[in-house]
Parts: C-alpha cells; sequence; structure tokens
C-alpha cells in the first residue's frame, strides 16, 4: 500500500513512527534477496566438504531453533550428524572442551558452532588441534578476531543482514544453497521474533515468510504446541505468547529437563514422539508460569526504591529464571534490574533495563568482579565474585547515576479522533504486520462516551463494555484500582488489538 492510499489512523500512526524514506520504501515493496557475501561462500564450502558433523548449540529459542536447522540441513546433504546443547545450570554457556573432545572420540570430524562461538577462541583451537574442521555461525558481540576457517556473523555481512540472529543466519546459508523450506523458514522467523531482533531487512522478510509458511501448512511442531483450530492465524503475537514461551522453558528449567530433546522434537516425523514432547513441553511451561511468580514475589519484596539500580540476590532464585523475574522487575519499576541466584562463592544471574544500555553500564565497570559476563544493550547475564560483591553493588551504583545518557522510555502517545477507528482501517494496519522490535504502533489517545460498563477479569482487571461506539470493548488488565474507581472516565489510553474479529483496545493508562 503506497502512502498516499493509506487511511488517516493508518497514516498518522505510521507517521508519527519518524520512518526513514529506505523504512518506508521497505514497507510498500517488500524484498525477497538471497544473501551472497564471502562469509556465506566459506560456510557452503564448510558444509560442501563435511562428512562427520557436530552441531553445538546455545539452550535458548534462537540456540535451539538454529541448532534444529542446521541439523535438517545437513540431513539433506546427507550428513553423518549430531547435535549438543549444554545444561544451563550444570555447564554454563558455550561449547565446551569436553563436549569437543567426546564429539572426536564418537568419529566426528567437523564441527559447527552455532548461537555461541565468538568467545570460544581456546575451544575452536582444541578442534583444531585434533584436525576437526571448524565453522562458526553467531551474532553475539565480537570482543577480539575470531580465527575460524568458516564464520558467519551479521558483522561481516551487508546492511540488509545486519541484525540477525544464529537462526536467520543458518536460514540464509539454506537458502542460498537452495535448501530452505516452508519449515526452515518458520522455524527462522520464530527465533527472530525470541531474540527480539528488529523487523527490517532480512529479518523482516524472515518473519513475513516464516509466518505465511505456517498458516499455509500443518507443521505438528508448532499447530500442537498451539492447540490450533480452524480459526488460528499465526502472528508475531502469537508465536511470542504460545510458542517461544514454551521452547525457552525447556533451557529454564535445566535441573528438570534436557535441552536437547527439543532439537530431536522440533526435527522428527514421528507422530507419536512430536505428540508426547509436546505435552511435555506445555506442561513444563505451565510449571515454569507457577514458579516465576513465586520467584516475582520475592524479587519484589527486596527491591529498595532509593536505588537507581534494583540489585536483588537470594539463595531461593532459580538460576534459568532470574532473567524472567528481572524482566519483570524492570518492567515494574522502569529501573535497570539486576536478579543473581547466590552460590557458596559466587552470584549467577540477569540484568534487564528499558532505560539505559546493560552493555555501556557493564562494560564501564571492574572486570574483576566478574567470572564472565555479557549480552547487549537491554539483556545482560553475568558471574560475580562473592569477595567483590559488595563492591560490584556501590559501583553499578555510582556508574549508572553518572551515566550522561539514559533512553528515553516514554512511548509516544497519539491523539486520534474515535471515528478513524473503522474496520478498513484495522485491516489497514495488519497489513503492515509483522509489527515488533523497531517497528512498534505507538500507543494511542481517545475520548470515550460516558455510557459504558466496567465488568471484573476474575482478578486480573477489568474489561470497559460500550453500546454504539467504535470500540466494542477496552481491556484493562490492573490491579491497581478498584471497580468503583473506573466510573466517570474521559479517556483511554493503549494499543488496537489487530487480532480479534471485535475492535478491542488494550488499556495501559485511564484519565478522568
Amino acid at each position: 500500500m503506497e502512502k498516499n492510499e493509506m487511511d488517516i489512523l493508518t497514516q498518522t500512526l505510521l507517521e508519527s513512527m519518524n520512518l526513514t524514506p529506505e523504512q518506508w520504501h521497505e514497507l510498500e515493496h517488500p524484498e525477497n534477496r538471497l544473501v551472497e557475501n564471502a562469509a556465506i561462500t566459506d560456510c557452503i564450502r564448510f558444509f560442501d566438504h563435511a562428512t562427520q558433523l557436530m552441531i553445538c548449540g546455545d539452550y535458548d529459542c534462537d540456540g535451539v531453533m538454529s541448532t534444529s536447522l542446521a541439523v535438517l540441513l545437513a540431513r539433506k546433504l546427507n550428513l553423518d550428524v549430531g547435535f549438543y546443547i549444554p545444561n544451563r545450570i550444570e555447564e554454563g554457556y558455550g561449547v565446551k572442551i569436553e563436549t569437543i573432545q567426546k564429539a572426536y572420540d564418537k568419529g566426528y570430524r567437523d564441527l559447527l558452532i552455532i548461537d555461541n562461538g565468538v568467545k570460544a577462541q581456546k575451544e575452536i583451537d582444541y578442534a583444531y588441534e585434533l584436525g576437526m574442521n571448524v565453522a562458526v555461525i553467531d551474532h553475539h558481540i565480537i570482543d577480539e578476531p575470531v580465527r575460524v576457517g568458516a564464520f558467519l556473523h551479521p558483522d561481516v555481512c551487508g546492511p540488509y543482514e545486519a541484525t540477525m540472529c544464529a537462526t536467520g543466519l543458518i536460514y540464509c546459508l539454506a537458502e542460498t544453497m537452495g535448501y530452505a523450506d516452508d519449515y526452515m523458514a518458520a522455524m527462522a522467523a520464530t527465533a527472530t521474533i525470541a531474540d527480539v531482533m528488529p523487523l527490517w531487512g532480512k529479518n523482516r522478510e524472515i518473519v513475513i515468510k516464516g509466518l505465511d509458511a505456517l498458516n499455509r501448512n500443518q507443521f505438528e511442531h508448532f499447530d500442537q504446541l498451539v492447540k490450533r483450530t480452524r480459526s488460528t492465524e499465526y502472528t508475531a503475537k502469537l508465536l511470542s505468547f504460545q510458542v517461544i514461551p514454551k521452547i525457552n522453558t525447556v533451557g529454564r528449567m535445566s535441573d528438570k529437563s534436557n535441552v536437547n530433546t527439543v532439537v530431536t522434537y522440533m526435527t522428527s516425523q514421528d507422530h507419536e514422539l512430536i505428540t508426547s514432547y509436546s505435552k511435555q513441553l506445555i506442561s513444563l511451561n505451565e510449571y515454569r508460569k507457577k514458579y516465576s511468580k513465586q520467584q516475582q514475589t520475592l524479587a519484589l519484596s527486596q527491591v529498595d526504591s532509593k536505588q537507581s539500580v534494583n540489585i536483588i540476590a537470594h539463595e531461593n532464585f532459580h538460576e534459568g529464571l532470574v532473567g524472567i523475574v528481572a524482566n519483570h522487575i524492570a518492567q515494574k519499576t522502569l529501573k535497570p534490574t539486576v536478579v543473581l541466584a547466590e552460590y557458596d562463592t559466587y552470584y549467577k544471574g540477569s540484568a534487564r533495563s528499558m532505560t539505559t544500555s546493560l552493555q555501556v553500564l557493564f562494560e564501564s565497570l571492574d572486570p574483576k568482579y566478574f567470572d564472565g559476563m555479557g549480552g547487549h544493550d537491554f539483556a545482560y547475564g553475568m558471574t560475580v565474585r562473592k569477595e567483590y560483591y559488595a563492591s560490584f553493588v556501590s559501583d553499578i551504583q555510582n556508574t549508572f547515576d553518572a551515566l550522561d545518557e539514559k533512553t528515553d522510555t516514554n512511548q509516544s502517545i497519539i491523539p486520534i479522533d474515535p471515528a478513524w477507528i473503522t474496520q478498513s482501517a484495522i485491516h489497514n494496519l495488519k497489513s503492515f504486520e509483522p509489527y515488533g522490535e523497531g517497528f512498534k504502533l505507538p500507543m494511542i489517545q481517545l475520548d470515550i462516551p460516558a455510557d459504558y460498563r466496567v465488568t471484573n477479569l476474575n482478578g486480573y482487571g477489568f474489561k470497559f463494555i460500550f453500546d454504539n461506539y467504535v470500540l466494542d470493548e477496552a481491556v484493562f488488565f490492573t490491579q491497581r484500582y478498584d471497580r468503583y474507581q473506573l466510573n466517570g472516565i474521559k479517556s483511554l489510553v493503549g494499543s488496537l488489538d489487530l487480532e480479534s474479529n471485535k475492535t478491542v483496545l488494550f488499556v495501559e493508562e485511564i484519565n478522568s
């Protein structure tokens, strides 16, 4: 749809996002590009010469999907292929020398390290000493050059591929080799959303392609996780809420499950196995949700409102859930938050932030505090030595207070005329999906009529119900108000639900 053909609601919201001319062009004229560069060529050569391939991945959704996609590609090339993802709690992040040795002892002579590897030079060198061929496909921050024969990373690609996750990169490789299929596109789209990659360039192309593939096909691995019906439509939001948490849960709860079974699940064609594993994934995720709520309550009880950065440590925190808990506290307090599980000689945890770059913050600290750390602007992981904990807490508070620049978290709110909300306008907005990182619709503010009804949502919030109004209903997930306080509301602030058959607003704020 060209800009001059848009309805006033769509045009107003998109123009408020200050899109560049290049982004407008990408929305109006979506592209399909093969990725062809020296790094892709090196990886193609690696796969062409591989015979006995061991794939070493990571335990989050991107790690699972990239490992699974690499396994499927290897099978299409008729390679003898194995895979291994470490136990998050017992082994930690990244490929280990012991894993490489075991792979070599079993006869594997080719090693692909995927969704990790940029900090594994010692392990890469060890594999070379054994005589193995090595490739690395990763997207994490490069601290120093990676000395490896085949290396695929956004930093060695062009602007169109500059912000891809590992699964997106291996998908590009399969696509350029002529082996990519709809199922691979679905996996790459899921990982791109899971790793919160900006939805521009090749990322946008992959997510559009993957969602289309999911809606045209019946992939049991996905359909059973979302309990698909005839009315189910795969969207970025559906994957975010119904698929990605279930995949991530297995890696997080490594004391309860083995993440390698998810690779088996994603690469199997056995109906009984897929059905059995999907039930286990759903059950484990329900357990994780209940456990996470308990951990969030514990963390909230320890928040010190006087501190600029929330730093919360406890021996009862589950290492696999500290990221979820940190994200919850960061959203609730709008402060950078560090949640740490306490052990005998160290603390291990995660940081989340909506307000400032964690990379800038942590790289300003004394490295002696850490046995390891890494991440990106809004998510970070670290292991803090216990003898330096007090210094770490003091230093991070002082460093944050001294930062010159902090990210503006005030999301833009666009006042609109309720008459602009029509089914046609919602359809037009929907045509520009997927929305997500780097391409989020602003919230809208609109006046509401005086004659509305309010009903309870089983303790989770309230629903505004209207007659003879552009909105059928507005949903307000909050426990901050009693029902009587929602009388006499003049206007609502929130976001339109583009997936409902009704016209629904998800409310963020109310104005009396």
